[in-house]
């Protein structure tokens, strides 16, 4: 039996939804007789006006509607991309380059948490995504210092861990400042972790666990080649940059990850009688040559499986993501073979385009030539939701309310 698009497609919604927020928060949420239970975390005495959320990033407005399931309430924020049916106020901020929407939002966060009471329990909700939605720099530095350095960053494909180093140097929310501005003292945080090879700390840059978040910032940008190019407020503030005390101890759970999604998909393939498995749940490097050594390292008859996070070295101008780069890359390596290679992201969205991803096969590149699409062109400009969503292999699915990183499927004959 030889898989199908709709095999790879089915793969990926079933990754989707094991890790969808909403119900992963009601896991972890207990709520009777004034005990409020957080994942694990036990606070006693607690009235349901004591209960106060702030939600951040692509999961935010589902992770949510998770706390306000079992608790209710009416204290909330919620700070995403995409803010519809969300139980408390909202606010829409960028992604993923931050803009004056994420300033505003990061305004109302801090004013949010500055607005709570000692008896408070603040549960702070995190999730990819939460860096750019909603920003708030140190004084001197402005929105667009702040859109100049993400841009920076995300383009000399450093590892994520390395950027948020940098992000947090310049922020009052990143590296735990957010949670030094409330004085609530019953503080948890829930984690919905995009994050491959660290901790919950980077998640969102850290802004309610991150406390030792920039102090290598400095070195991050003499390493990467970046000090020279970014703008002079932001090197003056890496180095002037003082952590925050962090507290005592940090209460907090993660409840999704890359390797629950890897692992649902591979159940949906195997459910559907493939031969299917999981490679690595930690992927990281150069979508393009990743994706080449994935389809490479698959055997014929079988389905491997990566979750996890790659990065794209910008060296054109034009438009993509990290996962149609991936699956332009493969299209390219896999011309005439019999194989079929889907990547997505997780969250619905891959880059600043309306695509989660892309599928392509063996067939692909015969196919664009067919067309006068010129796949090593767009390769060599970036430009692989131009020329994929052209081919119509493009994968459109609006936001997924999660957000756990990235899942490739390759798939090779002969079946």
């Amino acid at each position: 039996m030889r898989p199908t698009r709709s095999d790879i497609r089915s793969a990926y919604d079933a990754a989707v939804t094991a890790v969808e927020p909403r119900a992963a928060v009601v896991r972890a949420l207990s709520y009777e007789d004034s005990l409020l239970t957080v994942g694990g975390h036990s606070f006693g005495g607690v009235l349901s006006t004591d209960v106060v959320v702030l939600a951040v990033g692509k999961a935010a407005s589902a992770m949510a509607r998770g706390v306000h399931d079992i608790v209710g309430g009416q204290r909330g924020l919620v700070v995403t991309t995409d803010a519809a049916d969300v139980p408390f106020g909202s606010c829409v901020g960028s992604h993923p380059i931050p803009d004056q929407s994420s300033l505003r939002c990061g305004g109302a966060m801090i004013s949010f948490v500055q607005a709570t009471r000692p008896s408070d329990v603040m549960i702070f909700l995190i999730s990819g995504g939460g860096s750019s939605v909603a920003t708030l720099p140190i004084e001197g530095v402005s929105i667009e210092d702040i859109s100049t350095m993400n841009s920076l960053l995300i383009a000399s494909g450093i590892p994520i861990e390395d950027i948020n180093e940098v992000r947090a140097s310049v922020s009052r929310l990143k590296g735990g400042r957010l949670a030094e501005s409330t004085v609530a003292e019953r503080q948890v945080t829930l984690v919905l972790s995009d994050i491959v090879g660290a901790g919950p700390e980077h998640v969102a840059s850290g802004p309610s666990l991150g406390f030792g978040l920039g102090r290598r910032a400095g070195d991050v940008l003499d390493a990467a080649g970046l000090r020279a190019a970014m703008p002079s407020k932001v090197v003056e503030a890496v180095e002037g940059f003082v952590p925050p005390e962090p507290p005592a101890a940090l209460k907090f759970t993660t409840l999704g990850s890359p390797a629950i999604a890897a692992e649902a998909a591979r159940s949906d393939l195997v459910a559907s009688g493939f031969d299917a498995s999981v490679l690595t749940a930690e992927l990281t490097g150069e979508a393009r040559f990743e994706a080449v050594a994935l389809t490479d390292m698959t055997s014929p008859g079988s389905i491997l499986i990566a979750a996890g996070e790659t990065t794209v070295a910008i060296r054109g101008e034009g438009i993509g993501g990290r996962n149609q780069e991936a699956a332009l890359a493969a299209a390219l390596h896999v011309d005439g073979q019999d194989v079929l290679f889907g990547a997505f992201g997780t969250d619905g969205i891959d880059g600043p385009t309306l695509a989660a991803g892309a599928v392509v096969d063996g067939e692909t590149a015969s196919r664009a030539r067919g067309v006068g699409v010129d796949l090593d062109a767009a390769l060599r400009n970036n430009d692989s939701h131009t020329a994929l969503a052209a081919l119509g292999e493009t994968v459109v699915t609006g936001p997924s309310g999660t957000n756990v990183a990235d899942l490739w499927i390759s798939a090779k004959g002969p079946f």
